[in-house]
């Protein structure tokens, strides 16, 4: 092998070396601009399903407050017209009414707390999976373009999965259940509310 050979070897071999790190170092800048936007959404996203947890509560709060109230009047109107009985109660146009608007307010209550629960997990999931793109971020340079890949199509799965209900709080009033105007005087019963 002639100088000349080993020098064009040389620099074949060096180019090749140069651009295989130049191909690795461009991978890993367009994938750590991929991470720092999927971490931008999941970001986004966690907070306004931190917004629409901070409403849940606040609704019902409120619904918790105007069941008080309601059982209030209706153990005042027990005692004034001296009812003692369900039959009694279910004859009372105002109390039987007090009875349906209970039984509505505690079936939005009982969804309201789900949706808590639902934003809690929500929120959790959208923390640790931030947690995973930064841990990405700080590695980039090692991780395969197909972990990050997978990563990023987790991300977009779950984002998909919590966006609609980070929009809008959304109960369909015919998924839910009401308890019957008997079972509301029963449960005002054992508290106490029509002695």
């Amino acid at each position: 092998m002639t100088p000349t050979d080993f020098l064009q070897r040389t620099i074949i071999v060096i180019t090749i070396f140069a651009l295989t790190a130049l191909a690795i170092t461009a991978t890993a800048a367009d994938n750590s601009e991929i991470l720092r936007q999927t971490m931008a959404k999941i970001d986004l996203l966690n907070n306004q399903i931190a917004e629409r947890q901070s409403d849940v509560v606040t609704i019902r709060d409120a619904l918790l407050k105007r069941l008080q109230a309601i059982k209030t009047e209706a153990l005042e109107a027990c005692r004034q017209n001296d009812i003692k009985s369900l039959d009694e109660a279910l004859s009372d146009p105002k109390l039987f009414y007090d009875l349906k608007l209970m039984a509505e307010i505690q079936a939005y209550r009982d969804r309201y707390t789900q949706k808590i629960v639902y934003y809690r997990v929500a929120g959790d999931r959208l923390s640790y999976l931030h947690q995973q793109a930064d841990d990405a971020l700080k590695i980039v340079d090692t991780l395969s373009g197909m972990k990050i890949d997978a990563l990023i199509s987790q991300s977009d799965k779950i984002l998909d999965e919590y966006l609609p209900e980070a929009q809008t709080i959304v109960i369909h009033p015919a998924t839910l259940t009401f308890d019957s105007p008997q079972k509301i005087w029963q449960t005002l019963q054992k508290t106490g509310f029509s002695r």
